[in-house]
C-alpha cells in the first residue's frame, strides 16, 4: 500500500476552500469599499482576513502535504490547522503593520516561529502510539 491510498482526498477540502475564500475575500472587498475604519470594521477585517487567507492557503497546504508527506499521511484536521496558521500569520503581520512596527526581520521571525510550532505539533502527532488494525486472536 502506498501513502497516497491513505491520504485524504481533496474533495473533502473543496467545500471549506470555496466557503472560506468566498466569504473571506468577498467580505473583505465589501468591508474595505463600504465602511470606515472604526472599531467594529477593524475587528471584522481581521476575522475576514483570517477566513480568506485560510481558504487561499488550503489548496497550497494540501498539495505540499501530498507531495512531501512521510509514510504516515496527515489527517484532515492537520491540513486545516496548517492552512489556519497562514491566516493567523496574515493577522499578525496586518496588526503590526497598522502600528508601523513591522519590519522584514520581525516578519521573518514570526514565520520561523510559526514554522517551528507546526513542526513541533507534527512531531508530537507522529510520536503518538497507535495500535495496528489487526483482529484480536481468541
Amino acid at each position: 500500500m502506498t501513502r497516497n491510498e491513505h491520504f485524504p482526498p481533496f474533495s473533502s477540502f473543496f467545500i471549506p476552500f470555496v466557503l472560506f475564500t468566498g466569504l473571506g475575500l468577498g467580505g473583505l472587498a465589501l468591508l474595505i469599499t463600504q465602511t470606515l475604519p472604526t472599531l467594529f470594521p477593524r475587528w471584522l477585517f481581521f476575522f475576514l482576513g483570517t477566513l480568506g487567507i485560510t481558504g487561499l492557503a488550503l489548496p497550497a497546504v494540501y498539495f505540499l502535504n501530498w507531495r512531501f508527506s512521510s509514510q504516515i499521511p496527515p489527517s484532515t484536521g492537520t491540513i486545516l490547522r496548517e492552512a489556519l496558521w497562514a491566516g493567523i500569520l496574515f493577522d499578525l503581520l496586518a496588526w503590526l503593520q497598522l502600528e508601523r512596527v513591522l519590519s522584514l526581520t520581525l516578519g521573518m521571525l514570526l514565520c520561523l516561529g510559526i514554522l517551528i510550532l507546526e513542526l513541533s505539533l507534527r512531531l508530537i502527532e507522529r510520536a503518538q502510539w497507535r495500535p495496528h488494525n489487526t483482529p484480536h486472536e481468541s
